[in-house]
């Protein structure tokens, strides 16, 4: 008895007394460089406190000058956190040192201070660029987090929404890689890290990796380097437990964030945008599965202009890409991107996926069990704005989006953007000539056996040759997971070529005849093939919904007459309370209470 007590007793002990063994680290423009008791004891500062280097004396309490002192000590390739797993680190901003070419304190660069990795005394970073990466952090426990936090996000948290687009307010801390640098930020391996008030970013405005159709100059990956990073973030199928809060990755030569993952990862309040292959790519180029559990929790996340060359500096915040391409045209540009493999979980909510030059969203590659798409906008994305595939007994939520399927959208100049990246143009950067790829459809999905699948509550305005195609994970059996579209509005236009060809969007094409639809007080117009839904559970057809300042006519003469769409519904809409009580929908996608009954679509009636 005696023994097993004292065992609860160390067990105990050990629980509660992480959080005091853990350290906070700071880093500051005005600290000093590292002291360390075997490789360097001439250095200044400890980094244990948040003061200012005093300017004289060695192993002094004060922060380090420099984010990179938190894991290179002062010898030439030596690497290794100064922390340990479980404690935070605090980067209010860092000091260009006298060699670092092209400065920009208080921004912090990771990497070579130069093109050429010179060996002088201040530049002791990297023996060459695989060594100049931010190493993945020492992993943390489910009770103590290893934190990474940006000067916005210590103290009072105080940093500026991200999600934002155009995004123009950024108070973040700002790590930017150069000079080849393959990757910017490891994760790999890392577990339990949260990484708050963090932009992540490259300065590259001359050199692109892809578009063989107009290119931009190539980044030379040799010495002299360009200074450009290929990727922002980077993951394996052992990353996991991973919070991203008030994080801004963007402006990569190849993609924002890419790899497997291995475990939970939580998006909140994150934008991935301009990153030039992709946004969040988990296809590694290997055959590396996901690892078990593995699920994607995302809020309020923004995926603006992947597929796009950024440009430095940005002169164009509304859409800053100094050239587009497609994968047609040398290059790729999917907002998130699978592999071959599968998920437990993927969802995200108050989410904002616009103007991506392949399509906005998984694809059915990486096969998912649950998938929630909630609160979210999609628009001018170049491919299919949703594509998901699902195995057996999985679930499928859709529900209080709003999604305008104008694929052609980017054939003409956007409004902001420094010009049109229409290949015809024969602008350099003007790459793109994938329009509306894979025949057109705008929501392309397959379902399995047994599974849930529920489209609620959307609003879609189209002039895509296909709205829904439906599909079957294994075939022949998906007549057992019936589609259930309840309170949907879908209005179908005639759009311009190669789409103008006079007939209105197929509201339905199943790729397998077992594909089962069952509607409910839903309101369709201006589309065809219904599989029979017209008319039955409410459903009203060839019924104009009365949005707020649509367009008058079914025939679209020009691409931006669906820009900044209105999906409210007039006084007079049809819409107004038509719809039918959702299980759980309380609210419409901007908050607004959902009265009994409530309007049909995204927006409630006024």
């Amino acid at each position: 008895m005696g023994s097993a007590r004292r065992i609860l007793l160390v067990s105990l002990f050990s629980l509660f007394a992480l959080p005091a063994f853990a350290k906070t680290w700071f880093v500051r423009p005005d600290g000093g460089n590292r002291y360390d008791a075997k490789e360097y004891t001439a250095g200044q500062c400890d980094g244990r406190a948040d003061a200012p280097y005093s300017g004289h004396g060695t192993n002094q309490h004060c922060a380090f000058s420099d984010v990179r002192y938190m894991y290179m000590v002062g010898t030439p390739g030596n690497v290794g956190w100064v922390m340990d797993g479980g404690d935070t680190v605090v980067i209010h901003g860092c000091r260009a040192l006298k060699s670092q070419e092209h400065g920009d304190a208080p921004h912090c660069r990771i990497g070579t201070d130069t093109d050429r990795l010179s060996r002088d005394p201040d530049d002791f970073w990297c023996n060459n660029t695989q060594t100049c990466s931010i190493p993945s952090p020492p992993s943390g426990t489910p009770a103590q987090h290893t934190r990474i936090l940006g000067d916005c996000a210590y103290g009072t948290y105080r940093c500026h929404p991200v999600d934002k687009y155009p995004y123009t307010d950024n108070n973040l801390t700002q790590l930017f890689g150069g000079y080849g640098l393959g990757v910017t930020f490891y994760l790999n391996g890392s577990k339990y890290i949260d990484i708050e008030g963090i932009e992540v970013t490259t300065h590259n405005g001359k050199c692109a990796r892809y578009g063989t159709m107009h290119p931009l100059p190539g980044c030379v990956r040799n010495p002299p380097y360009s200074d450009q990073a290929d990727q922002g973030i980077t993951t394996d199928e052992k990353t996991s437990n991973i919070l991203l809060q008030d994080v801004y990755v963007h402006g990569f030569s190849s993609n924002g964030m890419t790899g497997a993952i291995g475990g939970p990862i939580t998006l909140n309040r994150v934008n991935i945008s301009f990153n030039a292959f992709a946004g969040w790519n988990f296809d590694d180029g290997k055959p590396t599965p996901n690892g078990p559990h593995s699920s994607v929790e995302q809020h309020y996340v923004t995926m603006v202009g992947n597929g796009c060359q950024e440009e430095y500096p940005i002169v164009h915040p509304q859409f800053p890409a100094k050239g587009c391409w497609d994968s047609q045209t040398g290059g790729f540009g999917d907002a998130w991107s699978g592999q071959q493999s599968g998920m437990d979980s993927f969802t995200c909510d108050h989410c904002y996926i616009a103007y991506n030059t392949k399509d906005g969203a998984m694809g059915p590659h990486t096969q998912i069990k649950q998938i929630a798409l909630t609160n979210s906008v999609w628009i001018g994305n170049m491919g299919q704005s949703g594509k998901w595939g699902q195995i057996d007994d999985s679930s499928f939520l859709f529900q209080n989006n709003l999604m305008v399927g104008n694929c052609m959208r980017m054939a003409e100049q956007l409004p902001g953007a420094p010009q049109n990246y229409d290949h015809n143009t024969n602008l350099p950067g003007s790459g793109l000539s994938g329009y509306c790829r894979a025949a057109g459809p705008l929501f392309d999905y397959f379902s399995g056996s047994h599974s849930s699948v529920h489209f609620n509550n959307n609003s879609i305005v189209t002039y895509q040759p296909v709205v829904f195609e439906p599909g079957c994970h294994d075939a022949k059996h998906c007549g057992t997971s019936p589609l259930y579209f309840t309170n949907n509005i879908v209005l179908g236009l005639i759009g311009s070529a190669p789409f103008g060809s006079g007939e209105s969007p197929s509201l339905f094409y199943k790729d397998d005849d077992s594909v089962t639809v069952i509607g409910s007080h839903n309101i369709w117009d201006g589309v065809r093939n219904d599989l029979g839904t017209c008319g039955k559970g409410g459903t009203l057809c060839n019924t104009d919904p009365q949005w707020v300042n649509q367009p008058k006519t079914l025939k679209l003469a020009r691409q931006t007459l669906l820009d900044n769409f209105d999906f409210r519904p007039s006084a007079t809409s049809p819409a107004n309370r038509r719809g039918v009580p959702v299980p759980g929908l309380t609210t419409d996608i901007l908050g607004k209470p959902r009265p009994n009954p409530p309007s049909i679509g995204a927006i409630e009636s006024h």
